[in-house]
C-alpha cells in the first residue's frame, strides 16, 4: 500500500512540474498583452456593415466606409477599454475620430493618425468611438476595443518625413531586411539619421496583400526605422511569370516613380538592391536599373515624369547598389549598437526576418554575410567624389549642414529616442503606370575628376561574392533570456521534486 501511494504521488508530482513548464512562455506572453475586449461591445454604421471583418483577426478580410460615412464601436459602463485599436487595409486615409460618453454626448472630435495601425485612446468617459471616412478609398480590417497591455503589431511610427537624409529601393517586402537590413541599424538607430524605405512591390494576390505589408512594418520597426515603410503598389510578378507579365513592371516604370519619389522626399544618398537581381531575379534587376537611370534624371529640371504631378529637381549626391563591383563598401555588420541594445546590424537583420513568416516558412532565404552579402555594396554614381577606400561610410564627403544630425565617423551610441505617434500625410497606393512608356534619357558615363560634377561608375564583370554555405541564425537577446528563464524554471522544479522524493523515502522508512 506505501509502495502504491508512492507511486501515485511521484506521477502527480512530474504531472504537475510538466504542467509547470510547459505553458511558462505562453503565460508570460500573455500577460502583457492586451485583452481584446470587442466581444462585449457593440459595432454599428450608417451603411451597410460587416462587423465580423472588423473583429475575426484576419488582415485580408475588408470592411470598406464610403465618404463621409461613420462606423461606431460602443460599450457600458462594466467593459474597461482603454483603447480603440484601428487598421487600415490599402493606404491610410484621411479620417475623423469622435468620442461620446454614455448619455451620447460627444466628449472630442480630432483628425486620426494616418498609420496602417492606430491607437486611439479612450478618454474615461467615453463608452463610443466613431470613424467618420473624410476621403474616399477608406477601408479597414481591424476594429478592436482593448484593455491594458501591450499590442504586439502596433507600432508608434513618426509622421513622414518631408525631407530624408536617405532612401532606399527594394524591390519585395523582405528584401529590405536581406539586401539592404545593415543600412537602417547602423544609419537610422544608431547614427540618428532620417530615412525612407520605399517597398516597390505590393500589389500582390489578394490573400497576402495586407499581411506581407504588415509583415514588413514589424520588420522595419526592428530594424530602428522611424517612419513606416511607403509602399510603391507595383506588381509582384514571380519569375515563371516573366513571359506574361513583364510588360507590366518596366525599367521605365521604376525610372518615374523613382524620380518622383526622390524628388519628393529629398534624400542625399540612394541605396538599392543588385543590377544582377542578387540570386536573379528579374524584378530585382529591373528595380536596380530603373533606380540607376533615375538618380541622374531626378536633378535634371527639363525631365518630368509622365503621369505623376510636376515636381522640382532634387540632386542626389551618391548612389549604392547592393553588390556593385566597382568602389566597394563594406559595412559594419558585427558591431554591437547601444541603441538596439548590443544587438550588431546583422543580429538585428536576422531577428527582423523572423517577422516575415510568409517568407521564413518557405526556407529558401536568410540573412547573411556571405551569400549575397547584406555589407557589400559599391558606388554607382556620385556627385561629391569617390570614396576613401577603406572609410566605409556612405555620408562620407556629404555636407552635415543638409543633413538631419551630424553623422559622426567614429559612432557614439545615443539611445532611442521615444516617439509619440501624430497625424502624418498619407502615401497612396500608386497604381500601376498605364500611360504609353516614355524613353529614359540615356546618361554618358562622366570621366572628369571635379566632385561639383556627377559620375556614373559603370560596374563591369569582376569579382562578385561567391555564395557559401550560411550558418543558422543567431539567437536574438530576447531568445536567450527566454531560453535563460526556461532554464531555471526546469532546474527549481526539479529541486523541488527531489525534495518531495525525498521527503516520501523518509517517511516510508520510519514507518517499516
Amino acid at each position: 500500500m506505501t509502495k502504491q501511494l508512492l507511486r501515485t504521488i511521484l506521477i502527480v508530482a512530474i504531472a504537475f512540474l510538466t504542467l509547470l513548464i510547459l505553458p511558462f512562455h505562453t503565460a508570460a506572453a500573455a500577460e502583457d498583452q492586451a485583452e481584446n475586449l470587442s466581444a462585449k461591445c457593440k459595432y454599428s454604421g450608417d451603411f451597410s456593415l460587416h462587423d465580423e471583418r472588423l473583429r475575426d483577426s484576419d488582415f485580408d478580410t475588408v470592411q470598406r466606409v464610403a465618404k463621409g460615412k461613420t462606423l461606431s464601436i460602443s460599450w457600458d459602463d462594466s467593459v474597461p477599454v482603454a483603447s480603440v485599436y484601428l487598421s487600415f487595409y490599402s493606404a491610410p486615409v484621411a479620417y475623423t475620430v469622435m468620442q461620446y460618453d454614455g448619455s451620447g454626448a460627444k466628449l472630442s472630435e480630432e483628425p486620426g493618425i494616418l498609420l496602417y495601425n492606430n491607437l486611439i485612446g479612450v478618454l474615461p468617459e467615453t463608452r463610443k468611438v466613431s470613424v467618420r471616412a473624410d476621403e474616399d478609398n477608406c477601408s479597414f480590417c481591424s476594429l478592436y476595443a482593448l484593455g491594458t497591455g501591450s499590442i504586439s503589431d502596433y507600432h508608434p511610427f513618426a509622421p513622414t518625413i518631408e525631407k530624408a537624409d536617405y532612401m532606399t529601393f527594394a524591390m519585395h517586402p523582405d528584401d529590405d531586411v536581406l539586401f539592404l537590413g545593415a543600412i537602417y541599424p547602423i544609419y537610422e538607430a544608431d547614427r540618428g539619421l532620417s530615412g525612407i524605405s520605399m517597398i516597390m512591390s505590393t500589389k500582390l494576390p489578394e490573400k497576402f496583400q495586407r499581411e506581407r505589408r504588415q509583415e514588413d512594418l514589424n520588420g522595419a520597426w526592428i530594424l530602428g526605422l522611424k517612419t513606416q515603410p511607403v509602399f510603391g503598389g507595383f506588381p509582384d510578378i514571380p519569375q515563371n511569370y516573366y513571359d506574361k507579365f513583364h510588360h507590366t513592371f518596366t525599367k521605365d516604370d521604376v525610372t518615374r516613380y523613382a524620380v518622383t519619389m526622390i524628388r519628393t522626399y529629398r534624400p542625399e544618398v540612394v541605396m538599392t538592391q543588385d543590377l544582377n537581381g542578387e540570386y536573379g531575379h528579374w524584378q530585382h534587376k529591373v528595380l536596380a536599373e530603373g533606380v540607376l537611370a533615375a538618380v541622374p534624371l531626378a536633378a535634371d529640371p527639363d525631365y518630368q515624369p509622365k503621369g505623376y504631378p510636376k515636381t522640382e529637381p532634387w540632386e542626389v549626391k551618391k548612389l549604392y547598389i547592393h553588390l556593385y563591383s566597382q568602389n566597394k563598401l563594406t559595412l559594419d555588420v558585427d558591431r554591437p549598437i547601444a541603441a538596439l541594445g548590443g544587438k550588431s546590424a546583422f543580429e538585428t537583420a536576422s531577428q527582423a526576418f523572423l517577422m516575415h513568416p510568409t517568407q521564413t516558412r518557405k526556407d529558401n532565404h536568410h540573412v547573411s554575410k556571405t551569400e549575397y552579402s547584406l555589407a557589400e555594396f559599391g558606388l554607382a554614381y556620385t556627385t561629391v567624389g569617390e570614396d576613401t577606400a577603406g572609410m566605409n561610410d556612405m555620408f562620407e564627403h556629404i555636407d552635415e549642414s543638409s543633413l538631419s544630425v551630424t553623422p559622426q565617423p567614429t559612432v557614439t551610441p545615443t539611445p532611442t529616442p521615444e516617439i509619440t505617434p501624430i497625424p502624418i500625410t498619407p502615401e497612396p497606393d500608386t497604381p500601376v503606370p498605364t500611360f504609353t512608356p516614355e524613353p529614359v534619357q540615356i546618361v554618358e558615363e562622366k570621366t572628369t575628376e571635379s566632385p561639383s560634377e556627377p559620375v556614373i561608375c559603370e560596374e563591369t564583370e569582376g569579382t562578385r561574392v561567391t555564395p557559401e554555405p550560411t550558418p543558422a541564425i543567431e539567437k536574438t537577446a530576447e531568445q536567450d533570456d527566454s531560453i535563460s528563464s526556461t532554464v531555471l524554471m526546469i532546474g527549481g522544479g526539479l529541486i523541488l521534486l527531489l525534495l518531495i522524493l525525498l521527503a516520501l523515502l523518509i517517511i516510508v522508512r520510519k514507518r517499516r
